[in-house]
């Protein structure tokens, strides 16, 4: 059946056929003044899915290569900048140490080394302090503290220091009394107690820890005054580790010939440490069982002489053997849990110490040359240990540094110490050992601050700071170089020893200097002082030709070290540099990237003028022709036809 189109249905469907026609001019000139194809979603739904998977890929490249990237750049940049300081630094220090060999003699030569070398122990530990965008790049995750202290302070630590036999060292001590304090006023006091033949040097193995100044302090009698000779108390505590042996609720520990099986019994109030002791230097061997609740101290034991155990509220269970030499205490950790049925577990450490003990009387605040000082101590007595707070220095008899480098390689031996008085330019422990510092609470409260606890706890365990930035998709680029990589305790510590040697000498210069002009002078010519100043006078030239002796030779191991130190700083910059160079092929690509998906994204949304110019053209065309039929259309009606 035939439809009947009227006018009016003619002039509906060309009005909006004119609004689609118009629709699409104006959807064309929003393309043009836009320059996108797409003002909102629905104009095209797969253009506006494919812009957000491109844009979101871009934003991730630029974030990549125009941030991370280059923060990245500029933290190795400035991390090389430093690492090269350091190599240029020592060497100059190098040069220092070989022109010494030969000008230490000269005053002037002197004095200028050790102002170079002041220099150069400042410049190297404050190049450490380097910081990008205020952050330091030496000291891993703790990029809010520099790696040097820029300031004096005062600031309890303890510190942990932790190393094998061989880092125990050899150095030479020239004993020459009180020769290098003589003058006019007290060289008949200094009298015939050194002479020429009374000189002797003789080398010393030590320990040296990571910083000097360490804390003592004067121990006290009953009556509250100093001990007469004066004797010194300090918390230090050196040892090596042992394999515990531990299973479950119970360990073995040894120390001497007595070897210890150590249990807790969790059912006694408070609980008590068991031990089977066992001592094998008897025959037949001697086994004892000692009962020891906590907080308690055993005391004498029937059968075992010399032993002692306690077991500490701390839950640290120490057996001390006061047979051996010197003096030793086998220490293990314990700690008892309550479990939720109500039983207990117990754990004990993997690990125990063996302690070996410094006298009391062998603590010296300086490393004092007299006939009861730290060096000559350790000289006179194989099995002594005697401890310097003024040098950090920890001296062995002969027979003790034998025992201890006689340990396999691979034992660690600990040094524990307080450190409370800090230097400008000291190494802050933080970055390089256990450390337990006193801190506060954000209420103020007094509370100990732990850093690097898993050193003690796992040894093997890894504990650089690696810090990664994210160069890529599932790509990461290491951009610090740690404190131990390139910077070191002895690097400092060389260099103060022999600005130490270089004093030692002119201490010696001035005295000699100073019998020479008495001597000159003929105020005691023919008398009894004159032969004692002539006695001083040779006295002082071979303490002079000792230590001279002492300079040349620590200047052979200073060059070597320096090398060492330079060596380090160099891989170290090379490896630096091996990332930069990884770092640009990134940044390299990544530009690339960048290019290609920008284009992308400009293919998928940017409009094509010239052909949006011909579609709007051959639209207006249409629109145009369509007004003119509209027209007629509209003016013409049904009475039109009638008639």
């Amino acid at each position: 059946m035939a439809m009947r189109i009227t006018t009016k249905m003619m002039q509906s469907t060309s009005l909006r056929n004119l609004n689609t026609n118009k629709y699409r001019q104006e959807n064309l000139v929003n393309q043009m003044s836009t320059g996108k194809k797409i003002t909102r979603p629905s104009d095209d739904p797969v253009i506006a899915i494919r812009s957000l998977k491109l844009n979101s890929t871009v934003d991730k490249i630029d974030q990549f290569y125009e941030k991370n990237a280059s923060d990245a750049d500029s933290w190795l940049d400035l991390t090389r900048s430093a690492l090269a300081t350091v190599m240029e630094v020592l060497g100059d220090v190098k040069k220092d140490a070989v022109n010494m060999k030969s000008t230490y003699k000269e005053v002037k030569d002197r004095d200028a080394i050790i102002k170079n070398l002041k220099m150069a122990i400042e410049e190297i530990y404050s190049t450490g302090n380097a910081d990008s965008a205020g952050r330091s790049v030496f000291t891993g995750y703790r990029t809010d503290m520099p790696l040097s202290l820029k300031t004096d302070k005062t600031e309890l630590n303890k510190i942990t220091e932790q190393f094998f036999n061989s880092s125990i060292d050899k150095i030479n001590f020239v004993y020459a009394g009180a020769l290098n304090t003589i003058n006019e006023g007290n060289f008949k006091q200094v009298a015939d107690s050194v002479t020429k033949n009374d000189i002797y040097d003789a080398d010393i193995y030590r320990k040296r820890l990571a910083y000097d100044d360490i804390d003592i302090k004067e121990k006290l009698g009953a009556d509250g005054k100093p001990l007469n000779p004066p004797q010194y108390e300090s918390n230090i505590d050196i040892g090596y580790m042992s394999e515990s042996w531990a299973n479950g609720n119970a360990a073995s520990i040894s120390t001497g010939s007595v070897s210890a099986y150590v249990s807790i019994d969790t059912k006694a109030i408070p609980s008590e440490a068991v031990l089977k002791l066992t001592d094998v230097s008897t025959v037949p061997s001697t086994e004892v069982e000692v009962r020891v609740p906590q907080g308690k101290t055993s005391g004498p034991i029937a059968g075992l002489p010399g032993i002692e155990v306690s077991y500490g509220e701390d839950g640290t269970i120490k057996v001390v053997n006061q047979n051996t030499v010197p003096t030793e205490t086998a220490s293990i950790g314990s700690n008892v849990k309550r479990e939720a049925d109500g039983t207990y577990s117990v754990s004990f450490d993997e690990k125990f110490k063996t302690s070996l003990m410094i006298d009391p009387k062998n603590f010296y605040p300086t490393g004092s040359t007299g006939s009861y000082g730290a060096y000559t101590t350790v000289v006179k007595d194989p099995n002594a240990i005697t401890y310097i707070a003024e040098t950090g220095e920890v001296l062995f008899g002969d027979a003790i540094a034998k025992r201890l480098m006689e340990l396999p390689a691979d034992k660690e031996l600990r040094v524990t110490y307080d450190k409370t008085n800090w230097k400008k330019n000291d190494l802050d422990p933080v970055h390089y050992f256990y450390t337990e510092r006193a801190g506060k609470t954000a209420s103020g409260k007094d509370k100990t601050l732990v850093y690097n606890e898993s050193f003690l706890t796992d040894p093997s365990k890894d504990g650089k700071q690696i810090i990664e930035y994210d160069v890529g998709n599932n790509q990461t680029l290491r951009v610090n170089t740690t404190a131990d990589e390139a910077f070191t305790h002895d690097m400092g510590r060389d260099m103060k020893e022999m600005i130490s040697m270089l004093e030692e000498y002119a201490s010696y210069e001035t005295s000699l200097n100073e019998i020479e002009s008495m001597i000159k002078s003929g105020k005691y010519k023919d008398t009894e002082d004159e032969l004692l100043l002539q006695r001083q006078k040779e006295a002082l030239e071979e303490a002079m030709t000792r230590v001279g002796d002492k300079i040349s030779n620590r200047s052979d191991t200073l060059i070597t070290n320096c090398d060492e130190y330079a060596r380090r700083a160099q891989l170290a910059e090379t490896d630096c540099g091996a990332r930069m160079s990884r770092l640009a092929m990134v940044q390299n690509r990544l530009s690339m990237e960048q290019t290609n998906y920008e284009e992308l994204v400009s293919i998928n949304e940017d409009a094509d003028y010239t052909d949006l110019v011909i579609q709007l053209k051959s639209i207006e065309m249409t629109y145009n022709a369509a007004l003119s039929s509209i027209s007629y259309v509209m003016q013409t009606s049904l009475l039109d036809f009638i008639r």
